[in-house]
């Protein structure tokens, strides 16, 4: 459970101190750069970190990696110019200023949702309600500054389940004009704005001369697995 979600439930954290409190400098001074995604900057807006990209990439091209070099960029190069293509024909077709996936998630998230709303002035309100265990807790909610004290708005750019609470008991509010421009659709065309120009097949490829031989590496042992050599065992 990571720092964040110590201050969240503050009698958990409270017992952490009453029991332990030589792990407290430690969380307080480590944890929260290794663990917690609540003490991470709000500026890259997302709600985790992982390294799926890299994971997605790599099984993305994974029947070309046996290709030689000049073939695989070359059918890289083809898979991105399809790829970005499909991405402009979607954002075509898209409407509305925040990307539809981001209001369907929102949507979700805002159903079946039994909080306690107190309004203070302006568009600011305490949320509150109760665990799974029945422990209470309470949030304070900013629409003018989109925060929440629970810090997933911030960090997210979405708002966070009692923002949603909140806008969704108010009249004329939007729950759309509350997400960050990084989700807007403007930004998804400006992502996929440039163009990977077509290119002729290989065999019309201008020829350089790079002004040297590039050789196989020498290798000091035949390809392939070696083999063992055994010693027939003698019959009794």
């Amino acid at each position: 459970m990571c720092l964040g979600m110590y201050r969240r439930h503050k009698w958990l954290w409270d017992k952490i101190v009453e029991n332990c409190p030589d792990v407290v400098p430690y969380l307080e001074a480590e944890h929260k750069q290794i663990w917690s995604r609540a003490k991470f900057s709000g500026e890259c807006k997302v709600d985790y970190v992982n390294n799926n990209i890299s994971e997605c990439f790599n099984s993305w091209i994974r029947e070309t990696k046996g290709l030689p070099v000049d073939t695989l960029m070359d059918t890289i190069r083809g898979m991105i110019m399809e790829k970005i293509a499909i991405r402009q024909h979607i954002a075509e077709r898209l409407e509305g200023p925040i990307l539809p996936s981001v209001i369907n998630e929102l949507k979700m998230k805002s159903r079946n949702l039994k909080y306690t709303i107190k309004a203070s002035s302006g568009l600011k309100a305490e949320v509150s309600g109760l665990t799974k265990d029945n422990y209470p807790w309470r949030h304070a909610v900013d629409l003018d500054m989109k925060t929440c004290s629970c810090g997933q708005w911030q960090i997210s750019g979405k708002p966070c389940t009692h923002a949603i609470s909140f806008i969704g008991s108010l009249r004329r509010v939007k729950l759309e004009d509350y997400v960050h421009d990084y989700y807007s659709l403007e930004h998804f065309k400006a992502t996929y704005q440039f163009v990977v120009n077509p290119m002729v097949d290989k065999s019309e490829w201008r020829v350089g001369n790079p002004g040297f031989e590039m050789l196989p590496q020498k290798l000091e042992r035949s390809a392939g697995r070696p083999r063992v050599k055994r010693i027939k065992s003698r019959a009794a």
